[in-house]
């Protein structure tokens, strides 16, 4: 966590963190839940923290100059532009 002072958001200050030691080449990024050191995570939980790590995760990518990372990008900002949902919500 780069904070701890976002109860029931800790899997978005654990991405800010995430997406930075990706950067700068970590080998393994483990998720962090919402329900971190509230309670146990159910399944919608897991699927938000994974949903951030893959944002964090994407990120890195981003920053570490990864072509394929890039290549996404660039069609999503495209999809977006010419107003095509169908292929934003998949490139997303």
């Amino acid at each position: 966590l780069t904070m701890d002072i976002a109860p029931g958001y800790d899997h978005i200050t654990s991405a800010i963190g995430a997406a930075m030691i990706g950067w700068f080449g970590t080998a393994m990024l483990c998720y962090v839940t919402p329900k971190e050191h509230l309670g146990l995570p159910n399944k919608a939980d897991v699927k938000e923290g994974i949903i951030t790590y893959k944002i964090a995760a994407h990120a890195a990518d981003l920053a570490k100059g990864h072509p394929g990372a890039q290549v996404r990008d660039n069609a999503l900002s495209k999809a977006r532009f010419e107003f095509r949902w169908d292929d934003q919500f998949n490139l997303g």
